[in-house]
């Protein structure tokens, strides 16, 4: 058996054998796909811990607005000197004279109780720290939500080129097989004298050439399957069964496509959060200058101690704190806050004005690839016909193999164009939804 019979044996074999796992295993779906990635990827659900830990950060501002209590316990003995003084023994209890201008006593106790805070006002200041917070947890849930869109736009871009890939696979499949005819043929003719041994050499490079076709689309295959494989989320290279696509319909304006994108962009409303978020914390640095008004209490038992302690013991009070004077740092951090306040502004603006040409060049290629379609379409018509014309007149005798050649040439260009056309159209417009912020949505 011929290197090139056994070539056609296993690649007959191999086909057989892909038909029995297609149709033992059912087709993955795009859908499907999409709902394989967004439970598999890492990325996803790194972002997702994010937006979570925002959660925690917004639960530790609240905790302001709630009472605060404290256990203590407390076991404390100190030194006492006995002195005479006017005649009549006297003890005297240890004092810390040093470390501070008072000098307080030291009583020897055993003691246990409860100490009790509660914030009454601080006069807006964790209203807008917790506001703020709130904020940053939207916008961390709007990044979750970005992070989504992109995990999808790699699924679309990884299925297309599969599909593609295969496309491309099955023309030059075919090509090695038609080439492979021509080329029996030819040398059947040159034994009996009836074509040259030139042509059978062309007819060989032909076949060569189409085989060099064939390994090309058979790894550009493999390789679609490995970035196929990681987009859903595998570490290990995976082989599906696709399912394939019907072309999507025809584009939209493109005045509308830019409105729906500076409201419906995650990115977008991300950084609209982030302003908003800075410019509450700003409000909240400028609330420093206002009092702090807090409720106090305490309570206890003293088991053991000092009988001057009563047990078991209370008190309540209201404290008041004002910010009389700081060297300017309250002003310094207003001023901080706001200047970020309107720095995230910036960004936002800048964001838009990117996000508005994104979706401009996204509609322009689209709108190529949609009409490169038809394009392509007809190109392929065209060189079947000179195909055939150039075949026809070849077995005539009334021109040479190199216009068959060249016909052949042109007809594999056109047909592996109009068989990547419509997945070329396909990921542009996926690549569309992405910018306009639509992409988990069904295609129009």
């Amino acid at each position: 058996m011929t290197a090139t019979r056994w070539l056609c044996f296993t690649w007959l074999v191999g086909c057989a054998a892909m038909a029995q796992a297609q149709q033992a295993t059912p087709a993955l779906t795009l859908q499907e796909a999409r709902q394989v990635a967004l439970a598999n990827r890492p990325l996803l659900r790194a972002r997702q811990f994010s937006a979570q830990t925002a959660q925690q950060l917004t639960a530790q501002v609240q905790s302001a607005r709630y009472p605060q209590v404290i256990a203590s316990a407390t076991a404390a003995t100190a030194t006492r000197e006995t002195q005479v003084v006017d005649g009549r023994e006297t003890t005297l209890d240890t004092r810390i004279a040093a470390g501070g201008l008072n000098n307080p006593t030291v009583v020897r106790r055993d003691a246990a109780g409860l100490v009790v805070s509660q914030l009454i006002t601080d006069f807006g200041r964790t209203s807008h720290l917790i506001e703020s917070a709130r904020l940053g947890e939207a916008s961390q849930q709007q990044q979750v939500n970005a992070t989504r869109a992109q995990v999808l736009l790699d699924v679309d871009y990884a299925y297309y080129e599969v599909l593609e890939a295969q496309a491309v696979l099955r023309v030059a499949q075919k090509t090695v097989d038609a080439r492979q005819v021509i080329l029996d043929r030819i040398a059947a003719l040159a034994r009996n004298k009836m074509k040259s041994e030139l042509d059978v050499r062309f007819a060989q490079v032909n076949l060569d050439e189409a085989r060099l076709l064939l390994l090309r689309a058979q790894n550009a295959v493999d390789a679609a399957f490995s970035r196929l494989s990681t987009a859903l989320g595998y570490r290990e290279a995976r082989r599906f069964v696709l399912a394939d696509q019907a072309a999507a319909a025809g584009l939209g304006e493109l005045d509308p496509l830019l409105q729906q994108a500076t409201v419906l962009r995650p990115e977008l409303a991300s950084l609209r959060a982030d302003r908003d978020a800075a410019d509450r914390f700003a409000k909240a640095q400028g609330a420093l200058r206002y009092p702090t008004i807090s409720a106090i209490g305490a309570a206890g038992v003293v088991p053991i101690g000092d009988d001057r302690f009563a047990s078991p013991y209370g008190a309540i009070g209201v404290n008041l704190n004002i910010a009389v004077f700081d060297g300017g740092k309250i002003t310094a951090l207003q001023r901080e806050a706001t200047l970020r306040a309107l720095t995230a502004a910036e960004n936002l603006s800048e964001a838009e004005n990117n996000v508005v040409n994104a979706v401009r060049v996204a509609w322009l290629n689209a709108r190529a690839a949609f009409e490169n379609i038809g394009i392509t379409e007809h190109l392929l018509e065209a060189a079947q016909q000179a195909l055939k014309l150039a075949e026809s007149r070849y077995n005539l005798g009334i021109t040479s193999i190199v216009e068959l050649n060249q016909a052949q040439l042109s007809a594999i260009d056109a047909e592996i164009a109009f068989s990547r056309a419509t997945y070329q159209y396909l990921s542009a417009r996926s690549a569309l939804d992405f910018q306009v912020g639509v992409l988990d949505q069904p295609q129009r």
